[in-house]
């Protein structure tokens, strides 16, 4: 076992707590130590399990730095993000329970509704952030199902719609209506690159829809071995040509931006996120983008018209290209943009930085709450608003001036997203939402448009 600590992990605040020496030695050294850890702890979790947990917070925050207290929790502080982790030893100084994340916070509560005489190291939360099932729910239950059910069910339509672009080649009786089909096959692919939840599926879906192109010029062996004719195609190929083209151009001009007033011209931002590949989930008109769809209906609320929400795409070998370590998993630490550093987009003063409201589990809503722990500031084009902001984490207070670039606070799930986010928009002086781009990237933003900004 490694037992040489990093020489830039230190130990801050008290310099008595236990704890805090516990912990640095635990992610001091190269791989964990059983004898930091108590008998009671290794029955629950067994040694790899703790060191793939270690292993996963150092993946995706970097080296470890300090560890401080945080009023009755303790907080991690990495190279490019913290960690809150709820840890307590027994009476020899032996680690009894670790839970990182929103995990730490149900523990913490978990813990002060425990009579003292009958607290004890089995009755408290075991950690498990690199396992769902084991981790402790969020304050809106466990989604998980409800969530994996409906990707599941998005995934199962477009796989039967491309089963279909991949039967209709080989069913036609005449080369024309073989003529039709080769030519809907790029509005379709089109329409599912732009609709799909890309983002959340493996990275192979994206070659998906470009199957049924080369299905269907293969095809053409078929219209020569068996000379069709090229007469008047049958009302099956001219009905899905009309429908697959029609579709993708509905879907092209509702997913443009809303136009906004003439004088209103985008605002020029940076990204808030850097150091990543990162892609737009909700982006454009409302075809595509369901804040720009609730701001036209009645009384919606027009500050959202152009508001993006943004998740990154994790790299190595664990995460190979995807938002999340799963489907929909469960709990926040699993999506590669949570705990990610967020830098100011511009120039301004802070107007409002709302801190102290609690990441809900993926799936959960922010009741009362749609912009969670966000920090809003003010340019001479307008109000920049950066929400779902990580509890605990926002950095600027009102009034401070800040300039492009500076750290702002980590991406949280706090506001009301169906998973871990960055929610981006621009707004007037009178709430009525403004267009904007981003510097790193050229045309609008839209659904699935990718983005990846270095350091």
């Amino acid at each position: 076992m490694g037992k040489a600590t990093r020489p830039r992990l230190r130990a801050s605040g008290s310099a008595n707590d236990p704890v805090v020496h516990t912990l640095v030695a635990l992610f001091g050294a190269t791989e964990v130590e059983p004898a930091l850890v108590s008998a009671a702890l290794l029955r629950r979790v067994p040694v790899q399990r703790l060191q793939e947990s270690v292993d996963g917070l150092r993946e995706r925050h970097g080296e470890l730095r300090s560890v401080r207290r945080h009023r009755d929790l303790h907080q991690l502080v990495f190279a490019h993000g913290s960690e809150l982790v709820w840890a307590r030893l027994d009476e020899a100084g032996l680690l009894t329970s670790f839970v990182t994340g929103p995990g730490a916070l149900t523990a913490r509560l978990a813990a002060s509704t425990i009579p003292a005489p009958a607290r004890s190291s089995e009755d408290l939360p075991t950690p498990a952030p690199a396992a769902p099932a084991e981790a402790a729910p969020g304050p809106s239950g466990p989604p998980k199902p409800a969530a994996v059910a409906r990707l599941q069910r998005t995934v199962l339509a477009y796989a039967a719609a491309t089963a279909a672009e991949l039967t209709f080649p080989w069913l036609t009786g005449t080369a024309t209506g073989w003529l039709l089909v080769l030519a809907q096959t790029p509005a379709f692919a089109w329409y599912a690159l732009r609709t799909a939840p890309t983002h959340a599926l493996p990275p192979w879906f994206r070659s998906l829809p470009l199957v049924p192109a080369v299905v269907a010029v293969l095809a053409y062996g078929r219209v020569l071995g068996l000379g069709l004719r090229w007469g008047f195609p049958g009302l099956p190929e001219i009905g899905l040509c009309v429908g697959v083209v029609g579709l993708a151009a509905w879907t092209w001009r509702r997913s443009l931006p809303v136009p906004g007033a003439p004088t209103a011209h985008p605002l020029v931002l940076r990204s808030p996120l850097r150091d990543g590949t990162f892609v737009c989930t909700e982006a454009g008109g409302p075809a595509v983008n369901r804040h720009a769809e609730a701001s036209l209906a009645p009384g919606g609320d027009r500050a959202l018209r152009y508001a993006a929400d943004l998740v990154q795409l994790g790299s190595g070998p664990q995460w190979r290209g995807r938002r999340a370590l799963g489907l929909a998993p469960a709990t926040n630490e699993r999506y590669a943009i949570f705990g990610h550093p967020v830098l100011s987009p511009v120039d301004g003063v802070i107007l409002a930085a709302v801190d102290g409201l609690p990441d809900h589990a993926p799936g959960g809503t922010s009741a009362g709450h749609p912009d969670g722990n966000h920090v809003r500031i003010g340019t001479d084009r307008g109000v920049v608003v950066l929400s779902g902001l990580r509890e605990d984490s926002v950095l600027p207070r009102r009034g401070q001036h800040v300039a492009a670039g500076t750290p702002l606070g980590t991406v949280g799930n706090s506001a009301s997203a169906p998973e871990p986010s960055l929610r981006l928009r621009a707004e007037n002086s009178v709430g009525l939402g403004l267009p904007f781009r981003l510097t790193e990237l050229r045309g609008d933003l839209t659904r699935n448009r990718r983005i990846t900004v270095t350091d």
